[in-house]
């Protein structure tokens, strides 16, 4: 603001003409001068500073003392002390000039520097004229006394005269000064002040200035203030990044950590909005109060319990599929069943296995949950032995029930279908059932006592490869069709289960690769169509049973790496079938019980790592006759002779493991023969010794229980 106020003064002081000498002014036919300058414009004039006159009764102003020509007079106007307001005028420019003589009076320490310039532009104006004349001298004196009178305003403290002269206006600035601001101004020395306290009128010289580089110069309260204004916007944009990391952050670990969350209980009160959903929902928006799931929930009350009102289980979204979802077409022109239709509880347990086995993420599920019948679902349906007189699809159509409906008798979902979750214990109402396979999956949980008490019928129970623990239970006993049990690689604990003695008809148990632990009971010799036993990789102990006879079909007796201290049961001797026995990893003692040379159909015999002494049959026995594999290790009471002429005569051995044992002997070149990779039905696979006792060029030779050297 300041700049443009030097620059309009500027350019006003380039715009005044050229002085020259003031011409002689006309005067009219009373001999009074006229206030027309003639073609030029009337110079700026310095105002003289004067005294303030004493007021007569009425408040006017004394006369001037001087006179004019002519005796023409003019009032001086009071002048009021310590105001500063511009003289009103009729052409309102007087308030134009007034405001900027307020800022010009701000910039230069009270309107000095203006006044000055003022009175420096009107300096020369009153010398003699030209032409020599004497009355310049006197015109001045008259002027002055009449710009004196005229410039005076009635307020005082800021006087301003406008002269006109042909159609402008020549401004010039002059005031008081207040008493309190001189004095500042006078300590400050910047300003040179007279006696009566007016400031002395000097000539400043106008500079130019290029505005491009001109700056403002700042207080340090405003400084401050800016710096304080940049550091809250520089704070609040820190706030706002840290608050959308955060939020970036945050919202995907919520929405990670909250999608398995299990709500808490509650009972049935609302009616459904929709569907079931495929996942427990995390938040339930209400539960189902209409008229059909209350009474599906009533009608299934003895059957679940408790559990169809648990929002999330189930048992509570299989009864919501009933109600809702379900789109078989019923006999009364509509979907679903109600619960009159004789098929109703057992759509239901079909339903809940799948919510109960997370059946969306099933690798295959076919038909689960559509409205086709239960019995074309993927498992259900297909051929299934035992399932209906022609053993084709998984139901049997009996026509001795109420309703004429079909009966699921197969649950057959494979290996490696992705199953995940507890067996409900609902599913024992399925009292046709006769096959179940479950196997590499994610079964988790005991089984259920339920289980055994329905399924009185099953001849197949396959669940090996999963992680159930428990035993189990004993309502399975004296099941008379339960002739196959996978059980194996599980974490079934707790002592054996003597419910397998039980089982008249068990055929082929594996239990291998749990954590049952305590002793077998002799009734596992009892079991007459037993074929194949494998409880390998188990913790149990005691004795073996030894209660085997010649009715026994025992082909497979395998309880290696248990506990077992006792000796070989001689009775199994007997078992004329038997093809493998495996006892290795246990604490047996004694030697191979002679019974056991007449066993011929006898293929593979493991017995190291034991405690075993003794020697292998020297004579040429039944026994060497079908062996193919042959390991009697470790252990370090086995001595004798090697009898390498009676593995000469069998083309079939293909493993031969002597090595940490006393025994003595020689490995011919025949047998080594055999280690030809081309050969294929009597290639011999592996033999090893301790080459120390036992001559061999082509064994893996042991020294002190580590290999020494292999072959070739």
């Amino acid at each position: 603001m300041a700049d443009d106020e030097d620059e309009e003064l500027r350019r006003q002081t380039e715009d005044k003409p050229k002085k020259k000498k003031k011409k002689k002014p006309k005067t009219d036919d009373s001999g009074a001068a006229e206030e027309g300058g003639g073609d030029g414009e009337a110079p700026r004039k310095k105002k003289k500073k004067k005294k303030k006159p004493a007021l007569d009764e009425e408040g006017g102003a004394a006369a001037a003392d001087d006179d004019v020509d002519d005796g023409d007079k003019k009032p001086a106007a009071k002048k009021k002390k310590k105001k500063k307001k511009p003289v009103d005028q009729s052409d309102g420019q007087i308030e134009a000039h007034s405001d900027q003589v307020q800022q010009e009076q701000d910039n230069y320490y009270g309107g000095a520097a203006v006044a000055a310039v003022a009175a420096a532009s009107t300096a020369g104006a009153y010398q003699q004229d030209s032409n020599g004349d004497d009355m310049g001298a006197e015109r001045k004196k008259k002027e002055d006394d009449y710009n004196a009178s005229y410039y005076d305003s009635n307020d005082g403290d800021v006087e301003m005269a406008m002269k006109n002269n042909g159609g402008g206006y020549d401004e010039a600035y002059c005031f008081e000064a207040d008493t309190e601001i001189m004095a500042e101004i006078q300590q400050d020395n910047t300003v040179q002040v007279d006696e009566s306290g007016g400031i002395q009128a000097f000539v400043a010289e106008t500079i130019e200035i290029d505005g491009d580089d001109v700056g403002i110069i700042k207080s340090d309260a405003e400084i401050e203030a800016e710096e304080k204004r940049k550091y809250v916007k520089y704070f609040g944009a820190a706030v706002c990044c840290l608050v959308v990391v955060v939020v970036a952050v945050a919202v995907p670990l919520t929405l990670k950590f909250t999608k398995n969350v299990v709500n808490k209980t509650r009972y049935v009160s609302d009616p459904p909005t929709e569907p079931p959903s495929q996942m427990p929902s995390i938040m339930p928006s209400g539960q189902p109060t209409s008229t059909k799931f209350m009474e599906i929930v009533d009608f299934l009350m003895p059957l679940s319990g408790n559990s169809l009102k648990v929002q999330g289980s189930p048992q509570y979204k299989a009864a919501m599929w009933m109600e809702s979802g379900d789109m078989m077409p019923n006999s009364r022109g509509g979907t679903g069943l109600s619960i009159d239709d004789a098929g109703f509880t057992q759509r239901y347990i079909m339903a809940l296995f799948y919510y109960a086995m997370d059946g969306d993420n099933w690798v295959q599920k076919q038909g689960w949950l559509s409205e086709k019948s239960e019995c074309e679902w993927f498992g259900i349906d297909g051929f299934s032995a035992g399932c209906g007189s022609d053993g084709i699809g998984g139901c049997i159509k009996r026509s001795d029930f109420e309703g004429d409906y079909n009966k699921v008798c197969r649950l057959s979902m494979g290996r490696l279908n992705n199953l995940f979750g507890e067996f409900p214990k609902e599913m024992g109402q399925l009292e046709e059932m006769r096959y179940v396979e479950i196997q590499d999956d994610w079964l988790i949980g005991t089984i259920p006592t339920e289980l055994g008490r329905g399924w009185r019928k099953l001849h197949t129970f396959l669940i090996g490869g999963n992680v159930m623990h428990g035993g189990i239970p004993s309502s399975f006993a004296n099941n008379e069709f339960l002739g196959t049990v996978f059980i194996d690689r599980n974490n079934f604990n707790g002592t054996w289960p003597t419910v397998f003695d039980t089982l008249k008809n068990l055929e082929w148990l594996d239990a291998e690769g749990n954590d049952f632990t305590g002793t077998l009971s002799p009734g596992i010799g009892e079991l007459k169509s037993l074929r194949i036993f494998n409880i390998n990789n188990n913790s149990i102990s005691g004795n073996l049973p030894d209660t085997f006879d010649a009715s026994n079909l025992m082909e497979d007796f395998e309880v290696a790496y248990n506990k077992f201290s006792s000796t070989l049961p001689e009775s199994l001797g007997k078992a004329k079938f038997l093809k493998d026995l495996r006892a290795s990893g246990n604490q047996i003692s004694g030697g191979i019980p002679v019974s056991y040379y007449n066993l011929k159909n006898l293929e593979e015999l493991y017995l190291d790592n034991n405690r075993m002494v003794g020697e292998l049959p020297q004579t040429y026995e039944p026994f060497y006759d079908g062996l193919q594999e042959l390991s009697v290790h470790s252990n370090m009471g086995m001595k004798g002779r090697f009898p390498v002429e009676n593995f000469e005569k069998t083309l079939r051995v293909k493993v031969i493991e002597l090595h940490n044992t006393e025994m003595t002997g020689q490995i011919s070149e025949n047998i080594c023969g055999r280690l030809d990779p081309n050969l294929s039905y009597t290639r011999l696979k592996t033999i090893t010794a301790d080459c120390e006792k036992i001559k061999c060029s082509c064994c893996t030779c042991y020294k002190d229980g580590k290999i020494e050297s292999t072959y070739p």
